[in-house]
């Protein structure tokens, strides 16, 4: 299955995005960012369904909430989305 990343600056930062995303109904994991996403090697993603992508923008824009990056991932890899 395909998925979406949401960079975000911080753990609390995509914890708080997670949180938001379960109170509009998306399912939504945290994790480390891959390695060959991250800059400064520490950063956490908030990982989401490929179907989802539009709902849990429309709901981080709600929260004000952006990601530093979105990533779309599929069998061949990474490749930004424009945020």
């Amino acid at each position: 299955m395909d998925y979406y990343l949401f960079i975000a600056r911080s753990i609390t930062q995509a914890q708080h995005m997670a949180h938001v995303l379960a109170n509009c109904g998306i399912r939504a994991a945290v994790l480390r960012t891959p390695a060959s996403l991250s800059e400064r090697g520490c950063s956490h993603a908030v990982k989401i369904r490929a179907d989802k992508l539009s709902a849990a923008r429309s709901c981080l824009d709600r929260a004000q909430l952006q990601p530093l990056h979105i990533y779309y991932q599929d069998a061949n890899g990474y490749n930004e989305v424009s945020v």
